[in-house]
C-alpha cells in the first residue's frame, strides 16, 4: 500500500496513509451492503447543526492545543452522518497533502460558504483560528435559527395546499365519476355548480394521445415547476424572482428584512474577523438570498472601491431603510462598522421572528376559511341536485 513521509516539527518522519490511496482497494473489498451503504452515504444530507457541531467542537480542541489534523480525525469518529464524515477524511487528506485549512473547506462550496472560508483564512492568518471557528458556530446557528423560523412559517399552509389538491384530484376522478351516474338516473336539469364539476371530472377521466388527462395534468404540473426552478436559476430569472419577491404584499416586507438582517450579520462578522470592507461586502452579496440585493451590494462594493462611502451609497435607495442607512455612516465615521451592523443584524433577526409569528397566526385561519369554502362549494355543488329531485319526488306524488 503506498504511504508518504510526513513531517510534524519533528526529526523522526511519522508514516501516515493517504486516505484517497486507501479508497479503490478498500472499495474492491467491500461487500455489497457496504457499497450500498457508501452510496447512501452521498445522498444523506449536510445538515446546519452538523455544521454548528463541527465548528464548536474544532474550535475547543484546537484552543485545548490540539493540533488542526488530530482534531478532524476525533470529529471523524465522534460525527454520525456518513456523508460529513467522508468530507471530514477528504479535508483531512487535502491539509496532509499540503493545503490549508481554507482551502480545504473551499472545496466544498456546497457546505462551506464563502464567508465561512474568509473567516477561516483570516483566521489562519492572524493566529486566531479558535476563536473565529467559535464565532463562525455563533453565526452559523443564528443563520440557520432564521431560516427555520422562516421554512417554519411556511410548510403548514404549503402542506394544507397540497393536502387540498391531492383531495381535489381524488374527488374529480373516482367521485365524481359515480356521482354523475346518480345525477344521470334523477334526470332534470343540474345546477351551473354541479355541471361545473362533471365537467371538470369527464376532463379528468378522459384520455388524450392513449394517457388518461389525470396524468396529463400532473405531468404539467411537474413540468412548469422544473420549468420555473430551472428559469430562477438564470442570470435574468434570478433577479426578475428577486424583484418579484420584494413586491408579494407582506411577504416582500419580510424578504426585505430577511435580506438586510443577513447583510448586516455576515457583514458584521466578516469585518469583526478581519476581512477588508471591500472583500467583506463581495462576500456578503451572495449570502442575502435575494439577486437585487446582492447586485446593488456588489455595485456598493464597486464604489467603495472609489472611495465613495456605504452610507452615501444606500442613501435614497428603497431596498435599505433610513434607520439602517443613517446608523451605517455613524458606523463608518466612528470605525465600528463591525459593532453597529451587529446590532442592526440583532434588530431586524427580532423583526423576523416577530413577522413569522404574526404571519403564522393570520395564516390559519385563513386557511381554515379557504378550506370552509371548498368544501362547502364541493358539498352544495352534490346536495343541491339531490334536494332538487327529492322536491320533484314529492310534487309528483
Amino acid at each position: 500500500m503506498p504511504t508518504t513521509q510526513l513531517h510534524i516539527g519533528s526529526a523522526a518522519p511519522l508514516e501516515m496513509v493517504k486516505p484517497r490511496e486507501m479508497a479503490p482497494e478498500s472499495k474492491r473489498h467491500m461487500g455489497i451492503m457496504d457499497k450500498i451503504n457508501d452510496y447512501v452515504a452521498n445522498f444523506t444530507p449536510v445538515k446546519s447543526s452538523d455544521l454548528v457541531s463541527f465548528f464548536r467542537l474544532l474550535a475547543t480542541m484546537i484552543n485545548a492545543g490540539i493540533s488542526i489534523v488530530k482534531g478532524l480525525q476525533i470529529l471523524e469518529d465522534q460525527i454520525e452522518n456518513l456523508h460529513f464524515k467522508k468530507i471530514i477524511r477528504d479535508i483531512v487528506f487535502r491539509i496532509e497533502s499540503g493545503n490549508s485549512f481554507s482551502e480545504a473547506l473551499a472545496s466544498y462550496p456546497k457546505y462551506f460558504n464563502d464567508a465561512q472560508v474568509g473567516m477561516v483564512e483570516m483566521g489562519e492568518a492572524t493566529g486566531r483560528l479558535n476563536q473565529t471557528l467559535l464565532q463562525i458556530a455563533v453565526e452559523t446557528e443564528k443563520s440557520a435559527s432564521l431560516t427555520s423560523k422562516i421554512k417554519g412559517a411556511m410548510i403548514y399552509p404549503v402542506v394544507v395546499i397540497f393536502i387540498m389538491l391531492g383531495a381535489g384530484f381524488a374527488v374529480m376522478t373516482f367521485v365524481m365519476p359515480k356521482i354523475k351516474e346518480m345525477f344521470t338516473s334523477l334526470g332534470g336539469e343540474l345546477p351551473a355548480m354541479t355541471t361545473f364539476l362533471i365537467n371538470v371530472s369527464d376532463f379528468m377521466v378522459g384520455s388524450t394521445m392513449g394517457l388518461p388527462n389525470a396524468l396529463w395534468v400532473i405531468v404539467i404540473i411537474v413540468a412548469l415547476v422544473f420549468a420555473f426552478l430551472w428559469w430562477k436559476k438564470t442570470a435574468a430569472g434570478r433577479i426578475l424572482w428577486g424583484h418579484a419577491v420584494l413586491h408579494i404584499p407582506v411577504f416582500g416586507k419580510l424578504s426585505q428584512k430577511v435580506a438586510i438582517a443577513r447583510f448586516c450579520r455576515s457583514l458584521s462578522t466578516l469585518i469583526n474577523s478581519g476581512v477588508s470592507i471591500i472583500k467583506a461586502l463581495r462576500i456578503t452579496a451572495g449570502s442575502v438570498g435575494n439577486a437585487v440585493y446582492e447586485k446593488r451590494i456588489n455595485a456598493i462594493a464597486d464604489d467603495v472601491k472609489q472611495g465613495i462611502t456605504m452610507g452615501e451609497n444606500m442613501k435614497d435607495d428603497k431596498l435599505f431603510p433610513n434607520m439602517v442607512v443613517g446608523m451605517i455612516s455613524v458606523a463608518e465615521q466612528t470605525a465600528q462598522i463591525d459593532i453597529i451592523t451587529g446590532r442592526i443584524a440583532d434588530y431586524y433577526e427580532e423583526e423576523v421572528s416577530d413577522m413569522v409569528k404574526s404571519l403564522s397566526a393570520l395564516i390559519e385561519p385563513l386557511i381554515i376559511v379557504v378550506l370552509g369554502l371548498a368544501v362547502g362549494f364541493l358539498v352544495i355543488s352534490v346536495m343541491l341536485p339531490i334536494l332538487q329531485s327529492s322536491d320533484l319526488a314529492s310534487s309528483a306524488a
